[in-house]
Protein backbone atom coordinates (compact mmCIF):
# COMPACT_ATOMS: atom_id res chain seq x y z
CA UNK A 1 0.00 0.00 0.00
CA UNK A 2 1.32 3.75 -1.06
CA UNK A 3 1.45 4.90 2.18
CA UNK A 4 1.74 8.50 1.24
CA UNK A 5 -1.74 8.09 -1.04
CA UNK A 6 -2.92 7.07 2.15
CA UNK A 7 -2.64 10.02 4.27
CA UNK A 8 -3.36 12.24 0.90
CA UNK A 9 -6.95 10.17 1.39
CA UNK A 10 -7.62 11.48 5.10
CA UNK A 11 -9.35 14.74 5.18
CA UNK A 12 -6.73 16.89 7.18
CA UNK A 13 -9.15 18.31 9.88
CA UNK A 14 -9.95 14.57 11.14
CA UNK A 15 -6.33 14.31 11.16
CA UNK A 16 -6.24 17.53 13.51
CA UNK A 17 -8.99 16.43 15.40
CA UNK A 18 -7.44 13.24 16.20
CA UNK A 19 -4.08 14.91 17.64
CA UNK A 20 -6.73 17.58 19.75
CA UNK A 21 -8.41 14.75 20.91
CA UNK A 22 -5.27 13.11 22.35
CA UNK A 23 -3.86 15.98 23.76
CA UNK A 24 -6.85 17.34 25.99
CA UNK A 25 -7.25 13.82 27.32
CA UNK A 26 -3.42 13.83 28.22
CA UNK A 27 -4.37 17.47 29.92
CA UNK A 28 -7.57 16.48 31.54
CA UNK A 29 -6.23 13.06 33.24
CA UNK A 30 -2.58 14.96 34.36
CA UNK A 31 -4.64 17.92 35.58
CA UNK A 32 -7.02 15.56 37.66
CA UNK A 33 -3.82 13.76 39.08
CA UNK A 34 -2.69 17.20 40.20
CA UNK A 35 -5.59 18.69 41.52
CA UNK A 36 -5.94 15.12 43.54
CA UNK A 37 -9.22 14.12 41.75
CA UNK A 38 -10.28 10.50 43.14
CA UNK A 39 -11.64 9.37 39.83
CA UNK A 40 -9.81 11.19 36.96
CA UNK A 41 -11.22 9.45 34.26
CA UNK A 42 -14.58 10.96 34.19
CA UNK A 43 -12.31 13.92 33.19
CA UNK A 44 -10.75 12.18 30.14
CA UNK A 45 -14.53 10.54 30.03
CA UNK A 46 -16.19 13.73 29.22
CA UNK A 47 -13.19 15.40 26.88
CA UNK A 48 -13.73 12.43 24.75
CA UNK A 49 -17.46 13.19 24.59
CA UNK A 50 -17.51 17.03 23.99
CA UNK A 51 -14.38 16.97 21.69
CA UNK A 52 -15.61 17.76 17.57
CA UNK A 53 -14.06 18.19 14.91
CA UNK A 54 -15.07 21.56 14.39
CA UNK A 55 -15.11 24.47 17.08
CA UNK A 56 -18.97 25.13 16.61
CA UNK A 57 -19.75 21.43 17.56
CA UNK A 58 -17.40 21.39 20.39
CA UNK A 59 -18.78 24.47 21.89
CA UNK A 60 -22.47 23.47 21.58
CA UNK A 61 -21.41 19.56 22.85
CA UNK A 62 -19.23 21.69 25.97
CA UNK A 63 -22.68 23.43 26.94
CA UNK A 64 -24.68 20.44 26.63
CA UNK A 65 -22.48 18.35 29.10
CA UNK A 66 -21.88 20.86 31.49
CA UNK A 67 -25.48 22.22 32.17
CA UNK A 68 -26.79 18.87 31.85
CA UNK A 69 -24.23 17.64 34.40
CA UNK A 70 -25.39 20.34 36.87
CA UNK A 71 -29.04 19.53 36.17
CA UNK A 72 -28.30 16.56 36.74
CA UNK A 73 -26.25 16.81 40.24
CA UNK A 74 -28.45 19.15 41.41
CA UNK A 75 -31.62 16.74 41.35
CA UNK A 76 -28.83 13.55 42.52
CA UNK A 77 -28.12 15.62 45.41
CA UNK A 78 -31.30 16.58 46.26
CA UNK A 79 -32.30 12.69 45.65
CA UNK A 80 -30.26 11.92 48.31
CA UNK A 81 -31.42 14.54 50.57
CA UNK A 82 -35.08 13.84 50.22
CA UNK A 83 -35.20 10.21 49.85
CA UNK A 84 -34.45 7.99 53.40
CA UNK A 85 -31.74 4.80 53.18
CA UNK A 86 -33.34 1.54 51.78
CA UNK A 87 -34.11 -0.50 49.07
CA UNK A 88 -37.50 0.61 48.61
CA UNK A 89 -36.48 3.95 48.88
CA UNK A 90 -33.98 3.63 46.23
CA UNK A 91 -35.96 2.28 43.83
CA UNK A 92 -38.55 4.96 44.11
CA UNK A 93 -36.14 7.87 44.00
CA UNK A 94 -33.90 6.13 40.75
CA UNK A 95 -37.39 5.37 38.75
CA UNK A 96 -39.03 9.00 40.03
CA UNK A 97 -35.34 11.03 38.82
CA UNK A 98 -34.91 9.51 35.99
CA UNK A 99 -38.55 9.06 34.83
CA UNK A 100 -38.79 13.37 34.77
CA UNK A 101 -35.68 13.88 33.35
CA UNK A 102 -36.81 11.36 30.02
CA UNK A 103 -39.80 13.63 30.36
CA UNK A 104 -37.83 16.67 30.42
CA UNK A 105 -35.99 15.75 27.41
CA UNK A 106 -39.11 16.87 25.66
CA UNK A 107 -38.43 20.53 26.37
CA UNK A 108 -34.26 19.81 26.56
CA UNK A 109 -32.37 17.64 25.60
CA UNK A 110 -29.59 18.42 28.29
CA UNK A 111 -31.89 16.39 30.71
CA UNK A 112 -30.55 13.42 28.56
CA UNK A 113 -27.36 14.54 29.96
CA UNK A 114 -28.87 15.18 33.18
CA UNK A 115 -30.33 11.84 33.87
CA UNK A 116 -26.90 10.21 33.12
CA UNK A 117 -25.68 12.13 35.78
CA UNK A 118 -28.47 11.23 37.89
CA UNK A 119 -27.54 7.74 38.15
CA UNK A 120 -23.81 8.07 38.17
CA UNK A 121 -24.50 10.30 41.53
CA UNK A 122 -26.94 8.79 43.12
CA UNK A 123 -26.20 5.38 42.53
CA UNK A 124 -22.86 5.06 42.27
CA UNK A 125 -22.87 6.46 45.78
CA UNK A 126 -25.14 3.43 47.49
CA UNK A 127 -24.14 2.05 50.72
CA UNK A 128 -22.39 5.31 52.20
CA UNK A 129 -23.50 8.63 54.54
CA UNK A 130 -25.83 11.25 53.39
CA UNK A 131 -22.76 13.51 53.48
CA UNK A 132 -20.33 11.53 51.88
CA UNK A 133 -22.62 10.71 49.13
CA UNK A 134 -22.76 14.50 48.63
CA UNK A 135 -19.19 15.09 48.88
CA UNK A 136 -19.26 12.16 45.94
CA UNK A 137 -21.38 14.02 43.95
CA UNK A 138 -19.49 17.15 44.15
CA UNK A 139 -16.44 15.58 43.08
CA UNK A 140 -18.35 14.08 40.27
CA UNK A 141 -19.23 17.19 38.92
CA UNK A 142 -15.33 18.75 39.39
CA UNK A 143 -14.02 15.77 37.17
CA UNK A 144 -16.76 16.25 34.47
CA UNK A 145 -16.42 20.07 34.74
CA UNK A 146 -12.60 19.73 34.34
CA UNK A 147 -12.54 17.25 31.01
CA UNK A 148 -15.25 19.49 29.74
CA UNK A 149 -12.94 23.21 30.43
CA UNK A 150 -9.83 20.90 28.52
CA UNK A 151 -11.73 20.42 25.46
CA UNK A 152 -13.25 23.62 24.92
CA UNK A 153 -9.97 25.57 25.46
CA UNK A 154 -7.94 22.71 23.35
CA UNK A 155 -10.85 22.82 20.77
CA UNK A 156 -10.65 27.02 20.49
CA UNK A 157 -6.89 27.52 20.82
CA UNK A 158 -4.90 24.57 19.46
CA UNK A 159 -5.77 24.47 15.25
CA UNK A 160 -9.32 25.77 15.73
CA UNK A 161 -11.35 24.06 12.85
CA UNK A 162 -14.51 26.77 11.81
CA UNK A 163 -17.40 25.48 11.11
CA UNK A 164 -17.54 28.31 9.12
CA UNK A 165 -14.87 27.41 6.85
CA UNK A 166 -16.50 23.82 6.17
CA UNK A 167 -19.57 25.71 5.26
CA UNK A 168 -17.95 28.36 2.81
CA UNK A 169 -16.31 25.22 1.12
CA UNK A 170 -19.79 23.29 0.76
CA UNK A 171 -21.42 26.37 -0.33
CA UNK A 172 -18.64 26.81 -3.30
CA UNK A 173 -19.25 22.85 -4.09
CA UNK A 174 -23.10 23.50 -4.06
CA UNK A 175 -22.66 26.01 -6.94
CA UNK A 176 -20.32 24.03 -8.98
CA UNK A 177 -23.74 21.05 -8.53
CA UNK A 178 -26.06 23.60 -9.60
CA UNK A 179 -24.08 24.91 -12.66
CA UNK A 180 -23.80 21.22 -13.25
CA UNK A 181 -27.83 20.78 -12.96
CA UNK A 182 -28.38 23.77 -15.43
CA UNK A 183 -26.69 22.43 -17.90
CA UNK A 184 -28.02 18.40 -17.60
CA UNK A 185 -31.38 19.52 -17.45
CA UNK A 186 -31.59 21.95 -20.22
CA UNK A 187 -29.79 19.17 -22.49
CA UNK A 188 -32.08 17.10 -21.78
CA UNK A 189 -35.50 19.73 -22.63
CA UNK A 190 -33.26 20.84 -25.73
CA UNK A 191 -32.12 16.84 -26.85
CA UNK A 192 -35.04 15.28 -25.75
CA UNK A 193 -33.20 12.93 -23.36
CA UNK A 194 -36.13 10.12 -21.57
CA UNK A 195 -34.17 10.26 -18.30
CA UNK A 196 -33.30 13.29 -16.61
CA UNK A 197 -31.39 14.11 -14.09
CA UNK A 198 -33.89 14.01 -11.12
CA UNK A 199 -31.70 11.90 -9.04
CA UNK A 200 -28.86 14.94 -9.07
CA UNK A 201 -31.69 17.28 -7.79
CA UNK A 202 -32.93 15.38 -5.20
CA UNK A 203 -29.47 14.90 -4.04
CA UNK A 204 -28.45 18.84 -4.51
CA UNK A 205 -31.55 19.65 -2.84
CA UNK A 206 -31.18 17.59 -0.14
CA UNK A 207 -27.21 19.14 0.41
CA UNK A 208 -28.50 22.96 0.39
CA UNK A 209 -31.08 21.90 3.15
CA UNK A 210 -28.51 21.09 5.31
CA UNK A 211 -26.88 24.55 5.23
CA UNK A 212 -29.75 26.62 7.58
CA UNK A 213 -28.78 24.70 10.39
CA UNK A 214 -25.08 24.65 9.70
CA UNK A 215 -25.34 28.01 9.68
CA UNK A 216 -27.55 28.16 12.90
CA UNK A 217 -24.32 26.71 14.41
CA UNK A 218 -21.78 28.82 13.56
CA UNK A 219 -24.03 32.04 14.82
CA UNK A 220 -24.65 30.68 17.96
CA UNK A 221 -21.71 28.38 18.56
CA UNK A 222 -18.84 30.50 16.84
CA UNK A 223 -20.10 34.24 17.31
CA UNK A 224 -16.66 34.94 18.82
CA UNK A 225 -14.74 34.09 15.97
CA UNK A 226 -16.97 35.04 13.12
CA UNK A 227 -17.47 38.59 11.89
CA UNK A 228 -21.30 39.54 11.69
CA UNK A 229 -20.84 41.00 8.33
CA UNK A 230 -19.73 37.42 7.27
CA UNK A 231 -22.61 35.72 9.13
CA UNK A 232 -25.04 37.90 6.93
CA UNK A 233 -22.68 37.19 3.95
CA UNK A 234 -23.08 33.18 4.17
CA UNK A 235 -26.71 33.96 4.81
CA UNK A 236 -27.04 36.08 1.21
CA UNK A 237 -25.50 32.53 -0.14
CA UNK A 238 -27.68 30.43 0.96
CA UNK A 239 -30.60 32.56 0.44
CA UNK A 240 -29.58 32.56 -3.57
CA UNK A 241 -28.55 28.92 -3.49
CA UNK A 242 -32.39 27.98 -2.29
CA UNK A 243 -33.85 29.99 -4.84
CA UNK A 244 -31.56 28.63 -7.38
CA UNK A 245 -32.63 24.88 -6.27
CA UNK A 246 -35.96 25.84 -6.66
CA UNK A 247 -35.70 27.05 -10.10
CA UNK A 248 -33.82 24.17 -11.17
CA UNK A 249 -37.04 21.87 -9.00
CA UNK A 250 -39.14 23.28 -11.41
CA UNK A 251 -37.03 22.83 -14.59
CA UNK A 252 -36.71 19.24 -13.49
CA UNK A 253 -40.63 18.71 -12.51
CA UNK A 254 -41.20 20.16 -16.38
CA UNK A 255 -39.12 17.30 -17.91
CA UNK A 256 -41.59 14.45 -16.36
CA UNK A 257 -43.93 15.29 -19.58
CA UNK A 258 -42.84 13.23 -21.78
CA UNK A 259 -44.35 14.69 -24.98
CA UNK A 260 -42.46 17.80 -24.08
CA UNK A 261 -38.75 15.79 -25.02
CA UNK A 262 -40.96 14.94 -28.45
CA UNK A 263 -41.25 18.47 -29.38
CA UNK A 264 -38.71 21.15 -31.17
CA UNK A 265 -39.51 24.62 -29.89
CA UNK A 266 -37.18 26.36 -32.67
CA UNK A 267 -35.32 28.34 -30.01
CA UNK A 268 -32.92 25.76 -28.69
CA UNK A 269 -29.87 27.30 -29.36
CA UNK A 270 -30.96 30.34 -27.08
CA UNK A 271 -32.14 28.04 -24.93
CA UNK A 272 -28.48 26.33 -24.71
CA UNK A 273 -26.77 29.58 -24.71
CA UNK A 274 -28.81 30.60 -21.54
CA UNK A 275 -28.45 28.08 -19.51
CA UNK A 276 -24.22 27.82 -20.62
CA UNK A 277 -24.11 31.54 -19.20
CA UNK A 278 -26.03 30.76 -16.12
CA UNK A 279 -23.80 27.87 -15.54
CA UNK A 280 -20.78 30.05 -16.02
CA UNK A 281 -21.88 32.64 -13.64
CA UNK A 282 -22.65 29.97 -10.84
CA UNK A 283 -18.95 28.47 -11.14
CA UNK A 284 -17.13 31.95 -11.59
CA UNK A 285 -19.19 32.47 -8.07
CA UNK A 286 -17.79 29.12 -6.90
CA UNK A 287 -14.22 30.44 -7.95
CA UNK A 288 -13.53 34.02 -6.51
CA UNK A 289 -14.92 36.59 -4.16
CA UNK A 290 -15.06 39.15 -6.10
CA UNK A 291 -18.31 40.41 -7.68
CA UNK A 292 -18.76 38.33 -10.86
CA UNK A 293 -19.70 39.68 -14.33
CA UNK A 294 -23.26 39.25 -15.91
CA UNK A 295 -23.23 41.19 -19.05
CA UNK A 296 -22.46 37.68 -20.58
CA UNK A 297 -25.88 36.20 -18.95
CA UNK A 298 -27.70 39.38 -19.57
CA UNK A 299 -27.39 39.18 -23.46
CA UNK A 300 -28.29 35.68 -23.26
CA UNK A 301 -31.40 36.22 -21.85
CA UNK A 302 -32.21 39.26 -24.01
CA UNK A 303 -31.49 37.01 -26.70
CA UNK A 304 -34.06 34.36 -25.75
CA UNK A 305 -37.15 37.10 -25.08
CA UNK A 306 -36.49 38.31 -28.27
CA UNK A 307 -35.99 35.15 -29.90
CA UNK A 308 -39.45 34.41 -28.01
CA UNK A 309 -41.17 37.24 -28.97
CA UNK A 310 -39.92 36.64 -33.10
CA UNK A 311 -41.92 32.84 -32.63
CA UNK A 312 -44.97 34.67 -31.24
CA UNK A 313 -45.15 37.32 -33.94
CA UNK A 314 -44.81 34.43 -36.37
CA UNK A 315 -47.45 32.49 -34.90
CA UNK A 316 -45.27 29.89 -34.35
CA UNK A 317 -46.50 28.89 -30.93
CA UNK A 318 -50.43 28.38 -32.04
CA UNK A 319 -49.59 24.61 -33.16
CA UNK A 320 -48.36 23.28 -29.76
CA UNK A 321 -51.23 21.37 -27.49
CA UNK A 322 -52.04 23.91 -24.63
CA UNK A 323 -50.42 21.04 -22.20
CA UNK A 324 -46.84 20.83 -24.43
CA UNK A 325 -46.87 25.05 -24.43
CA UNK A 326 -47.60 24.98 -20.55
CA UNK A 327 -44.71 22.40 -20.10
CA UNK A 328 -42.36 24.43 -22.11
CA UNK A 329 -43.03 28.05 -20.53
CA UNK A 330 -42.54 26.48 -16.86
CA UNK A 331 -39.42 25.37 -17.99
CA UNK A 332 -38.30 28.25 -19.52
CA UNK A 333 -39.45 30.71 -17.15
CA UNK A 334 -38.20 28.82 -14.28
CA UNK A 335 -34.67 29.02 -16.71
CA UNK A 336 -35.16 32.91 -16.84
CA UNK A 337 -36.11 34.20 -13.02
CA UNK A 338 -32.96 32.10 -12.31
CA UNK A 339 -30.93 34.21 -14.69
CA UNK A 340 -32.51 37.35 -13.77
CA UNK A 341 -31.95 36.27 -10.06
CA UNK A 342 -28.24 35.43 -10.84
CA UNK A 343 -28.06 39.20 -12.11
CA UNK A 344 -29.95 41.15 -8.90
CA UNK A 345 -28.45 38.60 -6.51
CA UNK A 346 -25.92 36.50 -6.25
CA UNK A 347 -24.01 37.84 -9.12
CA UNK A 348 -23.74 41.19 -6.98
CA UNK A 349 -21.91 39.60 -3.87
Amino acid sequence: MNTPSLFKRIPAAHLRHGLKTGLASLIAYEASRALGLPYGYWAVISTVIVMQVYVADSVRMCLYRFFGTAMGAGIGIFSIWAFPPGDLWNDAAIALTLGFCGFMTRYSPRFRMAAITVSVVFVGSFGSPMDERIVYALWRVMEITLGVGTAFLVSVLVFPERLEKHLSERLNNQKGQAADLCRELTAAFVHGVASPPFHGMQALSAEIRKNRETLSGITHHEFLFVRRKRGDTLESVINGLERTADHLAVMAHALEKEALLKERFHMENEILDLAEACAVTLTRMRDTDEPVDCRDLQGALSACDARLLDLRKQGATFRFDLDILAGFYEFYSALKVLAQDLIRGMGKK
